[in-house]
């Protein structure tokens, strides 16, 4: 099953836009990040699918932790955004980034 990821994504009361900006990331040497000032979700489509599934989850994670305050360091966030990567696999849940990609 596919699920067409929206430009705009309202997490808790803000509304994040999902951006493709690999200048961005590099500069930072990631390749994803969420920047809440700019209530951006910036992702490095260049990579496979299952890595953009989990940055993706990564990062949405992240705001779920700042917006209902649950205390996780990064490499918690990384072993839950990994888990729903797998679920999402075996349950046959495909993202389409159509809307997203240049």
């Amino acid at each position: 099953m596919k699920i067409k990821v929206p430009v705009k994504l309202k997490i808790a009361s803000h509304e994040y836009t999902i951006r493709d900006d690999i200048k961005q990331l590099m500069s930072n040497t990631v390749v994803g990040e969420v920047r809440h000032v700019y209530h951006d979700i910036i992702l490095d489509f260049n990579r496979l699918p299952s890595e953009l599934t989990q940055t993706f989850l990564h990062e949405y994670l992240h705001c779920i932790e700042r917006f209902w305050n649950v205390k996780l360091d990064d490499n918690d966030v990384d072993r839950l955004a990994e888990g729903m990567a797998v679920l999402f696999n075996n349950l046959g849940i495909e993202l389409d980034w159509s809307n997203i990609k240049k």
